[in-house]
This record gives C-alpha cells, structure tokens and sequence, in this order.
C-alpha cells in the first residue's frame, strides 16, 4: 500500500513497529515493555498508511487494489495459519470448521486472524470517502488549507472518540461472543480512520515544519516527553477517570507517532531495515507460528534456565527485544519465498510496497 518509490523513513517506522508487533505476543514481554510500545505501535501502522495514500483513482479502482493488496494477503495468511494449526499446533485449538467461521466473522478477540490486515482493509474504505470529501472542500472552507486540516482533523477525531466510547461503555457480554465488538472490526476502524487522516494531513500541512527543527535536541524532547507520558502512570499506578484517561491515550499516541517518525527520518537505515519495512504484512501473518516453534523447543530444551529469565523482569525484556530481532531476521526466508515465487498473494508482480 503505497508508491512506486518507496519512502526509506516510512519503512523505518514500519520496521519499529513489527519488531513491537512481534515483540507483544512473546511470552518474554513484560508490563514495562507493553507500556512502551502501546500507545503508538499500531496506531503508527495506520498514520503511514494515510502518509502514502494518493486520492487519484475511482471508488472501484481504489476497492479493487486494496482487496488485491489487503483482503487476499488476509484471506490466504489467516486460512493458511488454521490450517497449519490443524496439523501442527503448539496450542490447544478448536475445530476446523469452527476456527473458519470465527476467522471469516471477523470478532477481536475470537479467533480473528491476522486481524490487522482486515482492519486496515476495511478501515481504508471510510477513509477513501473522507479524503475525498476532505479534497472537496478546498473553495468551500475560507481562512486558508489549515482551516480545512482543522475541521478535518476533529471530524475525524469525533468520530473516533465515538467508537472509543462504544467500546468502553458497553458491557463485555453484549453479544453471545461475549463482548461489544463488532464484525469485521467495525467499532475499531474510525479509531484507525483518524490516525490514517492525521498521516495524510501530515504529509500535506506539516511535515515540511517538522523537518525544519527535527534536530538532535527537538528528538530528546520529543522522546523524553514520550516516556515521561507513559512510564508516570505506569510507576505511580495512577488511575485517571475514563474521560480523561481516553484523552491522554490520543496525547500518548501522537507524542509517540510523532518521536517515531522524527526518528524514523534521521536513523540510519540498511538493507535488512529496508526489507523489513517492505515486507511488514508478511511478518504479521507469519511471526505467529515462528515464536510457538521457538519457545517451545526453549521450554523443552532449556526450561529452567528460560522459566528464569521469563521471571525476572530486567532478563525478560532484553530477551524480548533480542527475540523480536532474531524473529525479523529468520522471516526473510519466507517474505524471500513469497516475493519470488509467489508475488500474487501480495498482489503483487514485483517488490513493491504492501
């Protein structure tokens, strides 16, 4: 999902993000680690996302590249990974049948397969009708572009803090799932709308400004106000009133997209980093089996010495960090795999950006 020339810092942040991606479904992670990357490792996905967007095809046209590049790559990795559990599973599962079913619905929380692909897919179409009535609005919002990203900006923003309060306020057993989410995430992608809005006004209003003064001493505030924003709640254990707590999570995240794409622009970047970044939808729906394979031979192999480090929260969280990279590392195989020999799933002919 993006141009035909990649944008090197784009892939950055997308290779922070999947190394956070995959470091929060280890069972080495730890609580200090999660109140890390929460606030910004998926809303971050969603910000590139609008970034790269381009509003110049049709509504048919536009569907047709997203399903090609989202809902296909979703529908072979989920159905391919059920099937893979069914013959070799670290975990207890369900049935066959029953895994399909919960998978196709598409409910957070029951079996939902690479869920953020569908997400994404989904969340893109309320997304392709808000930019083009955002476009439209060039002659008809006076005061200049900045009046127009504003009202822009908090339309979207309403929109999410409504499907952020649907899920709060409504009790888990609403539905015979035993939650208040929706099928297909629908009560998740106005929450996901609202950071790819931000990431496309970004490109538009601000990024030449943020340019400007990302220098060495704008990035330590940037980063310092970041982890002071998560780490005070986390060690003052500091509960905040819902209202207040659902604002300081918008703070939080767009402190933290914002630490990361400066970042992002300024680190140095390779050829493994680059890959990485290109290939994140691939490491999502393959990193799953890859960790199961390998705690499970640490449990048989090296139990006690692995019980020890997944109790000591400061051996814990470098061992996730290292765990996360060698995962990145041993997926090149596979995105190696599938962009030569098997480009269709991505929908792709060649390399080019998922």
């Amino acid at each position: 999902m993006g141009t035909n020339k990649r944008i090197v810092w784009v892939d950055v942040v997308k290779y922070i993000c999947i190394l956070m991606v995959m470091l929060s479904h280890l069972e080495a992670r730890t609580d200090v680690w999660q109140a890390f990357y929460t606030p910004f490792f998926l809303s971050a996905f969603f910000f590139v996302s609008g970034y790269v967007y381009k509003p110049k095809d049709g509504f048919k046209q536009f569907l047709y590249k997203k399903f090609r590049q989202l809902f296909i790559p979703w529908l072979v990795f989920s159905v391919f990974d059920i099937l893979l559990s069914q013959i070799l599973s670290f975990n207890e599962h369900e049935s066959l049948l029953t895994e399909l079913t919960w998978n196709f619905l598409q409910i957070r929380g029951q079996g939902d397969g690479v869920w953020f692909v569908a997400a994404l897919f989904v969340a893109f179409i309320p997304f392709y009708f808000f930019i083009k009535w955002y476009e439209s609005k060039n002659e008809k919002i006076t005061g200049g572009g900045y009046n127009k990203c504003t009202v822009a900006i908090l339309i979207a923003w309403v929109l999410s803090l409504i499907s952020i309060l649907y899920s709060r306020l409504l009790p888990d057993g609403t539905f015979t799932w035993g939650s208040a989410a929706l099928p297909w995430h629908i009560e998740y992608i106005f929450q996901a709308m609202f950071y790819m809005v931000l990431g496309y006004i970004f490109k538009q209003k601000f990024e030449i400004k943020l340019d400007k003064w990302n220098n060495r001493a704008a990035r330590l505030v940037a980063c310092l106000i970041y982890l002071l924003l998560v780490f005070i709640p986390y060690v003052s254990g500091i509960t905040l009133p819902m209202v207040l707590d659902v604002l300081y999570d918008y703070i939080s995240s767009i402190v933290g997209i914002t630490a990361v794409v400066m970042i992002a622009k300024k680190i140095p970047s390779n050829q493994y980093i680059n890959y990485v970044g290109q290939n994140t939808l691939i490491y999502f729906a393959l990193h799953g089996k890859c960790y199961s394979l390998i705690q499970t031979v640490l449990k048989k192999v090296a139990g006690g010495v692995y019980a020890m480090v997944l109790g000591n929260t400061v051996l814990s969280s470098v061992f996730a960090l290292l765990f996360a990279l060698l995962l990145s590392v041993l997926l090149i195989i596979p995105a190696v795999i599938i962009n030569r020999w098997f480009p269709f799933i991505m929908g792709r002919n060649k390399q080019k950006n998922i």
